[in-house]
């Protein structure tokens, strides 16, 4: 299945999603979002794919939101999506969708995984990266929160202290440092990025389907259900604070112009 946006690649029982925007990095625009929330809607009625890999086009994994002028500005043209409230409330319900995809999902890190893109691969059940990979988390720097209901499965792997480090320092994350700190599970040289990660889902798939399925949700299950009621405060709080302040703008002008941002402190 070849879309504009994604290429999907099958051959039972797994299937291969790669990220097609390569000359952006893989950047998300707001029509990838949602046909991102699509393909995987239409990957849990298909009952004979156990396994997905995602991946991404060219030199990246996925390099988040694209920021550009042009895109930011059709983010509420959408009839889906008219204000910063139920923006946060379709992220995070995209969020949800791919950690709770029925079948065993797999993060093959091919390069630069940033922001959203390390969103998507912190809910897959398992992350192979290749050396050349890195991890970052560059939304502080721009004055916003890293939001989405992103944050807690990046805390489920890392723990608080990595967690807080790389949200609030904004450092790169080489695949190495990735590994010991438990946000990848291998890393190996990028020529073996998809061998080892198919091999991951072959060595599952003489398991019992039902039984991982269950187990997969079990797991979920623990993880994420003390983080219901803050993910939905999440997007009322994140909502708010784009109403009484709009330090964006000063982020994006200082990555435009290469300089250090100038925020205001509170009083």
């Amino acid at each position: 299945m070849d879309r504009s946006s994604f290429v999907v690649e099958k051959s039972k029982p797994v299937a291969v999603v790669t990220i097609n925007r390569p000359e952006k990095l893989n950047a998300f625009t707001l029509s990838y979002l949602f046909e991102f929330k699509k393909l995987i809607d239409e990957l849990r009625v298909d009952l004979e794919t156990r396994f997905v890999v995602f991946t991404g086009a060219g030199r990246a994994f996925c390099a988040g939101i694209d920021i550009g002028r042009e895109e930011r500005d059709l983010w509420y043209a959408s009839p889906l999506q008219p204000n910063e409230r139920l923006y946060q409330e379709n992220g995070q319900d995209i969020v949800r969708s791919l950690e709770n995809l029925h079948q065993v999902t797999i993060a093959a890190v091919n390069g630069a995984c940033v922001g959203l893109g390390l969103c998507i691969a912190t809910n897959c059940d398992f992350r192979v990266a290749s050396e050349e990979a890195y991890f970052s988390i560059p939304e502080t720097a721009l004055g916003i929160p890293y939001s989405n209901g992103c944050v807690y499965s990046l805390l489920a792997l890392v723990g608080p202290a990595n967690a807080k480090r790389m949200i609030m320092t904004c450092d790169r994350i080489d695949a190495r440092e990735a590994l010991t700190m438990g946000l990848v599970g291998k890393v190996v040289p990028s020529e073996r990025l998809m061998d080892e990660s198919k091999a991951l889902a072959v060595k599952m798939a003489s398991k019992g389907p039902t039984a991982i399925r269950l187990v997969k949700r079990m797991i979920n299950a623990a993880t994420t259900a003390q983080t219901r009621d803050l993910r939905m405060l999440e997007s009322e709080m994140v909502a708010a604070f784009y109403g009484s302040e709009n330090p964006f703008e000063e982020g994006l002008a200082a990555y435009r112009e290469k300089r250090e941002a100038r925020f205001m402190t509170e009083g």
